[in-house]
């Protein structure tokens, strides 16, 4: 994970703003804390534990149902 924010902030030119960490592995104290030492240099981070995937798919779709927002289809 540290490996891959410090790739990500050489493409933003290390013009990073913050460092969100979510999802089920923010829960664990000592995984966040690991992250933490090694990326706290490029900008804040926050740790926000939590899973909001299948809420924000819900959203979607009634935006889609109630029209207004139109369906996006990948092929």
């Amino acid at each position: 994970m540290a490996k891959e924010i410090g790739a990500v902030s050489t493409v933003l030119k290390g013009e990073v703003d913050g460092i969100i960490l979510t999802g089920g592995l923010a829960y664990d104290h000592r995984f966040t804390s690991w992250v933490k030492e090694r990326v706290d240099f490029i900008a804040s981070i926050h740790i926000y534990p939590g899973e909001d995937e299948l809420s924000a798919l819900v959203q979607g779709v009634l935006r889609v149902l109630r029209g207004e927002e139109e369906a996006k289809e990948y092929v």
